[in-house]
């Protein structure tokens, strides 16, 4: 039940208190809400795979069902409607080498370990997109239940990032750009062939924690500043940027139903201000092209912790000689810092535990960074390490810097039987801050 007052009387009882004794109180019974179809999928050119998500609503009579932290896909949609018919047609190219309508199917052509109940795949590579290209989604549920919506592929000729006279093409290459987050303001932007919203997403490089920070216009370039601030991150660690740290930055072109689907949003009980364009369901049937790059973010160096240290020494196999740079995070100076890693370092070797092979492998790095912390003078930093299959192996440096320019750096691995040791590398501080 819902207590209902009018508007008007509530606006006059603001002015007049004194003489009006209140309003009438109504009960209102909300409705139970109807179950309907919501469909959700966005055609990606750039990517190997296609899936739509199909679902039922929750309509107030069933509770949500609890599927834990994982996100979705690959594990599934609450509420999955299965044998419902799903195919996507290129109405601008009949001759689509992958059929005049494509089918997905929730497992033939699903990649291996992301098959779920209510996600339906094409083959790989289809359907055919080309820049301006009109797609129709058709899903049937049942016979007098169908869902239909249409988009149309947007393309760029370019995506760049620039800082001052200097920049790179996203997507082009192995080429990243140094940018001083005190002092810079990064340019963002696409050369368009068709679209209607820019996305750009922020991700630390790397990290263990899912950080990042999404920006969306309706422009096709923009400007922001390096010391901007997440308003929408609690906390002080909301810095979209942090000195000492890598970044994968991508820029998403992005057609007019994303564009609607993200500026909106619905109320859970009137389901109101949701702008939908599908007929027969609601939910999202666009397209987006999206192009990526990392960066690199450095800042100015004013505190006597903060500096460049060359490491030198031999860990396992490995005879290390690099360079790192260590930042403070401004926010929260007594305690968090960043480091940027190159040079010659060591990784865990994939294929361990074969016949004479190494537990460790000597490489090469660059701009390899990490989150760290400071306990009064002692830097503790954690610089992680994904192999193949996956299994991410964290390797530890432990230093009390401030304590003159030759420092003793303790290298040791965290397992889950305790802390190994492996050995104590050397840091000269290469300048003061």
């Amino acid at each position: 039940m819902v207590r209902r007052c009018g508007t008007r009387a509530a606006l006059l009882a603001l002015w007049f208190a004194p003489w009006l004794a209140g309003c009438v109180l109504e009960d209102v019974a909300v409705p139970t809400g109807e179950a309907i179809v919501v469909v959700s999928s966005v055609m990606r050119p750039d990517l190997p795979y296609q899936y739509v998500i199909v679902e039922q609503s929750l309509d107030g009579t069933v509770a949500r069902p609890d599927t834990g932290d994982f996100p979705l896909p690959p594990h599934g949609p609450l509420l999955p409607i299965e044998n419902a018919l799903v195919t996507v047609a290129n109405l601008d190219l009949p001759g689509d080498p992958c059929g005049s309508v494509v089918t997905f199917r929730a497992a033939p052509y699903a990649p291996q370990g992301v098959e779920a109940p209510g996600v339906y795949w094409a083959p790989q590579g289809c359907p055919t997109m080309r820049p301006g290209d009109r797609l129709e989604l058709r899903v049937e549920i049942a016979a007098d239940e169908v869902v239909t919506g249409v988009t149309r592929v947007p393309g760029m000729r370019e995506a760049y990032l620039a800082v001052g006279a200097d920049s790179v093409t996203l997507g082009g290459g192995d080429s990243v750009l140094t940018f001083n987050r005190d002092r810079d303001t990064l340019r963002l932007g696409v050369d368009p062939i068709v679209g209607r919203l820019l996305q750009l997403d922020v991700r630390r490089d790397g990290d263990l924690a899912d950080y990042g920070t999404t920006v969306q216009v309706d422009t096709t370039a923009f400007l922001l500043a390096g010391n901007a601030i997440d308003v929408f991150v609690n906390g002080d660690g909301n810095d979209v940027f942090r000195g000492g740290r890598s970044y994968v930055v991508t820029l998403t072109l992005a057609d007019t139903n994303y564009f609607d689907f993200t500026r909106s949003s619905n109320n859970e009980f009137t389901g109101r201000g949701f702008i939908n364009r599908l007929t027969g369901g609601v939910g999202v049937f666009g397209s987006a092209v999206a192009a990526t790059s990392r960066v690199w973010a450095v800042a100015d160096m004013d505190d006597p912790r903060e500096g460049v240290y060359r490491i030198t020494g031999d860990v396992e196999q490995a005879t290390i000689d690099a360079v790192l740079r260590v930042y403070l995070h401004r926010p929260l100076a007594e305690t968090e810092t960043s480091v940027l890693l190159e040079g010659a370092w060591f990784a865990p070797n994939p294929y361990a535990g074969r016949l004479d092979e190494p537990d460790w492998l000597p490489r090469q790095v660059a701009g390899k960074s990490a989150d760290g912390a400071f306990a009064a003078e002692s830097l503790h930093v954690v610089i992680p390490d994904t192999l193949p299959n996956g299994r991410v192996v964290p390797i530890q440096l432990d230093a009390l810097l401030g304590t003159g320019d030759s420092i003793a750096v303790i290298v040791s691995e965290q397992t889950i039987t305790g802390t190994f040791v492996f050995d104590t590398l050397l840091a000269v501080r290469q300048g003061a801050p």
